[in-house]
């Protein structure tokens, strides 16, 4: 499996970085003006402590500033400061239809 480090230090895999691609070839026409974005929250305290969550949505590119757009492999995406911290020394995955984190 072919890796790679992200200057804002998470890693991803080419896999991931081919699932957003070809996320971003097959729905963008139906989202003009946004852009992908990538969401992951870490529960650290509580009931939920230990728990972790991500969701890859379209948002306006309006509201994205220039400082959390990313390029992820060919694929510009938004990253919010919470999810760069969460994703801090992880490592971003696809397999079997699915998108993994990995520490």
């Amino acid at each position: 499996m072919q890796l790679h480090r992200h200057p804002c230090g998470f890693y991803y895999s080419q896999p991931f970085a081919d699932f957003l691609n070809q996320k971003h070839e097959r729905e963008s026409s139906e989202h003009p003006g946004e852009l992908l974005a990538l969401d992951y929250i870490r529960c650290r305290e509580g009931s939920q402590a230990g728990n972790a969550w991500w969701q890859l949505d379209w948002i306006s590119l309006h509201t994205v500033p220039s400082q959390n757009r990313f390029e992820i492999g060919s694929t510009e995406i938004a990253l919010s400061r919470q999810t760069l911290k969460g994703l801090a020394r992880h490592l971003l995955h696809y397999a079997d239809g699915q998108v993994l984190v990995k520490k």
